[in-house]
């Protein structure tokens, strides 16, 4: 077991599980568990593909799959709009599934390996109205007009999500 990450309120292990190298994140003590809530989270996303898979979870750990690769920052510098689109569209997923991340303006929350995905769910929630594209828009894509794609957005958000690839494509 390798120490790879701690933060405020968790560890996180590189491991080996049942053959697999896995990451082990755990609650540190003292701390509000969160943890719990991104297992339901992430096992409710399984189906979705833009998660790790899960393998395990208890009241204060979490055994998921060790994704090797690259932040999204990484990804803009080799793929510019490309990865941006790819990292959209995961964005665009949660939406249409009614999970809310609520981080996604943190470059190391999108691994590229080289299939995107999305990670660290321990303060997302649930939700009839998530915004994690618009979140998306207001983080990443700042210098482009994009005020009637988030419209068409709000109205069809599968509308919208294609007028804010096009916007991608120049």
């Amino acid at each position: 077991m390798q120490k790879i990450f701690e933060g405020n309120r968790g560890e996180i292990y590189l491991i080996d599980y049942r053959g697999h190298k896995a990451v082990l994140k755990r609650q540190k003590s003292g701390k509000p568990n969160t943890l719990q809530n991104e297992a339901k989270i992430l096992e409710y996303l399984q189906p979705t593909n833009v998660v790790p898979k899960l393998f395990e979870y208890g009241p204060d750990y979490i055994v998921m799959e060790y994704l090797r690769g690259i932040s999204l920052k990484e990804a803009i510098e080799k793929e510019k709009n490309r990865a941006l689109k790819r990292a959209l569209r995961l964005c665009y997923v949660l939406d249409r599934v009614g999970v809310w991340h609520k981080e996604l303006g943190r470059y190391y929350h999108f691994i590229f390996t080289p299939e995107p995905k999305i990670i660290d769910f321990e303060r997302s929630c649930f939700s009839a109205r998530p915004r994690n594209v618009l979140q998306f828009v207001g983080f990443y894509l700042r210098g482009l007009d994009t005020k009637e794609a988030v419209a068409l957005y709000k109205r069809d958000k599968r509308a919208g999500l294609q007028a804010l690839e096009e916007l991608l494509d120049v």
